[in-house]
Protein backbone atom coordinates (compact mmCIF):
# COMPACT_ATOMS: atom_id res chain seq x y z
CA UNK A 1 0.00 0.00 0.00
CA UNK A 2 1.42 3.51 -0.72
CA UNK A 3 1.50 6.17 1.86
CA UNK A 4 -1.68 8.16 -0.03
CA UNK A 5 -3.62 5.09 0.34
CA UNK A 6 -2.64 4.33 3.84
CA UNK A 7 -3.82 7.89 4.81
CA UNK A 8 -7.04 7.66 3.21
CA UNK A 9 -7.65 4.52 4.91
CA UNK A 10 -7.06 5.91 8.25
CA UNK A 11 -8.86 8.45 7.66
CA UNK A 12 -11.76 6.90 6.48
CA UNK A 13 -11.64 4.46 9.57
CA UNK A 14 -11.64 7.94 11.99
CA UNK A 15 -14.89 9.77 9.78
CA UNK A 16 -17.00 5.81 10.37
CA UNK A 17 -16.11 5.98 13.96
CA UNK A 18 -16.84 9.80 14.92
CA UNK A 19 -20.09 9.48 13.63
CA UNK A 20 -21.16 5.95 14.95
CA UNK A 21 -23.57 6.32 18.05
CA UNK A 22 -25.48 3.71 19.87
CA UNK A 23 -28.81 4.99 21.12
CA UNK A 24 -30.47 2.60 24.30
CA UNK A 25 -33.85 2.70 26.08
CA UNK A 26 -34.30 0.97 29.37
CA UNK A 27 -38.27 0.27 30.85
CA UNK A 28 -36.72 0.39 33.90
CA UNK A 29 -33.71 2.57 35.27
CA UNK A 30 -31.11 0.72 36.87
CA UNK A 31 -27.63 2.45 38.28
CA UNK A 32 -24.58 -0.06 38.95
CA UNK A 33 -22.56 2.36 40.14
CA UNK A 34 -22.70 5.94 41.10
CA UNK A 35 -20.07 7.11 43.60
CA UNK A 36 -21.25 9.72 46.14
CA UNK A 37 -19.70 13.08 44.82
CA UNK A 38 -22.64 15.39 44.90
CA UNK A 39 -24.18 14.27 41.42
CA UNK A 40 -27.14 12.40 41.11
CA UNK A 41 -29.02 11.73 37.59
CA UNK A 42 -32.75 12.31 37.46
CA UNK A 43 -35.25 9.44 38.07
CA UNK A 44 -38.97 9.54 37.95
CA UNK A 45 -39.57 7.96 41.17
CA UNK A 46 -36.58 8.64 43.12
CA UNK A 47 -35.99 12.22 44.53
CA UNK A 48 -32.41 11.15 46.40
CA UNK A 49 -30.16 8.04 47.68
CA UNK A 50 -27.16 8.48 49.83
CA UNK A 51 -24.98 5.48 51.42
CA UNK A 52 -22.13 6.89 54.21
CA UNK A 53 -19.77 4.87 56.17
CA UNK A 54 -17.84 6.17 59.14
CA UNK A 55 -15.83 3.68 61.20
CA UNK A 56 -14.98 4.56 64.22
CA UNK A 57 -13.08 2.38 67.07
CA UNK A 58 -13.12 -0.55 64.75
CA UNK A 59 -16.91 -0.24 64.52
CA UNK A 60 -18.33 0.52 60.94
CA UNK A 61 -21.37 2.60 61.36
CA UNK A 62 -23.36 2.15 57.95
CA UNK A 63 -26.11 4.51 56.80
CA UNK A 64 -28.40 4.34 53.13
CA UNK A 65 -31.05 7.09 52.89
CA UNK A 66 -33.57 7.13 50.26
CA UNK A 67 -36.21 9.28 49.55
CA UNK A 68 -38.85 8.73 46.59
CA UNK A 69 -41.21 11.57 44.92
CA UNK A 70 -43.96 8.83 43.32
CA UNK A 71 -42.72 6.02 45.50
CA UNK A 72 -45.16 4.01 47.52
CA UNK A 73 -42.96 1.64 48.38
CA UNK A 74 -38.94 1.51 49.05
CA UNK A 75 -36.38 -1.66 49.76
CA UNK A 76 -32.88 -1.22 50.81
CA UNK A 77 -30.41 -3.96 50.84
CA UNK A 78 -27.70 -2.27 53.28
CA UNK A 79 -23.80 -4.41 52.82
CA UNK A 80 -20.84 -3.87 54.63
CA UNK A 81 -17.79 -4.70 52.05
CA UNK A 82 -14.14 -5.24 52.56
CA UNK A 83 -11.64 -4.58 49.82
CA UNK A 84 -9.64 -7.86 48.28
CA UNK A 85 -7.77 -6.83 45.70
CA UNK A 86 -7.65 -6.19 42.28
CA UNK A 87 -11.14 -4.49 42.08
CA UNK A 88 -12.91 -7.22 44.09
CA UNK A 89 -14.73 -5.97 46.79
CA UNK A 90 -16.07 -9.14 49.14
CA UNK A 91 -19.37 -9.05 51.35
CA UNK A 92 -18.31 -8.88 55.34
CA UNK A 93 -20.09 -11.95 57.02
CA UNK A 94 -23.45 -11.31 58.95
CA UNK A 95 -23.36 -7.41 57.81
CA UNK A 96 -26.22 -7.33 55.04
CA UNK A 97 -28.96 -5.68 56.39
CA UNK A 98 -32.56 -5.17 54.27
CA UNK A 99 -35.60 -2.90 55.28
CA UNK A 100 -38.85 -2.24 53.20
CA UNK A 101 -41.41 0.68 54.02
CA UNK A 102 -44.39 1.67 52.59
CA UNK A 103 -43.70 5.54 52.20
CA UNK A 104 -41.78 7.35 50.43
CA UNK A 105 -38.66 7.32 52.70
CA UNK A 106 -36.21 5.18 54.28
CA UNK A 107 -33.18 5.55 56.31
CA UNK A 108 -31.39 2.06 57.53
CA UNK A 109 -28.95 2.15 59.94
CA UNK A 110 -26.89 -0.54 61.32
CA UNK A 111 -23.61 -1.46 62.83
CA UNK A 112 -21.00 -3.69 62.23
CA UNK A 113 -17.80 -4.59 65.36
CA UNK A 114 -14.98 -6.93 65.33
CA UNK A 115 -13.59 -5.40 61.88
CA UNK A 116 -10.25 -6.89 60.89
CA UNK A 117 -7.64 -3.98 58.98
CA UNK A 118 -8.27 -3.19 55.62
CA UNK A 119 -10.30 -1.29 53.49
CA UNK A 120 -14.28 -1.10 53.54
CA UNK A 121 -17.40 0.40 52.12
CA UNK A 122 -21.00 0.03 52.33
CA UNK A 123 -23.06 -1.19 48.93
CA UNK A 124 -26.83 0.22 49.06
CA UNK A 125 -29.38 -0.78 46.76
CA UNK A 126 -32.79 0.65 46.85
CA UNK A 127 -35.71 -0.51 44.95
CA UNK A 128 -38.78 1.96 45.13
CA UNK A 129 -42.15 1.62 43.01
CA UNK A 130 -44.68 3.89 42.17
CA UNK A 131 -48.53 2.93 42.11
CA UNK A 132 -48.55 1.88 38.72
CA UNK A 133 -45.74 -1.19 39.83
CA UNK A 134 -42.70 0.52 38.12
CA UNK A 135 -39.74 0.43 40.03
CA UNK A 136 -36.53 2.05 39.78
CA UNK A 137 -33.13 0.24 41.18
CA UNK A 138 -30.41 2.58 42.04
CA UNK A 139 -27.10 0.88 43.62
CA UNK A 140 -24.59 3.42 45.57
CA UNK A 141 -21.27 2.71 47.42
CA UNK A 142 -20.07 4.79 49.99
CA UNK A 143 -17.31 6.68 50.83
CA UNK A 144 -14.33 4.20 51.98
CA UNK A 145 -12.79 4.12 54.98
CA UNK A 146 -9.85 2.13 56.23
CA UNK A 147 -8.60 0.28 59.44
CA UNK A 148 -5.16 0.10 59.89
Amino acid sequence: MHLKEKIASLGAAILLCSNFSVVTYADTATVTSIENDGISPAYEITNSCSSNLEIVGGIAECKSIAKGTDAISITVTQTLQKYWGLWIWEDVNGATWTETTDINFVCLYNTKSNLTSGTYRVKSTFVLTDANGKSETITIYSNEQKIS
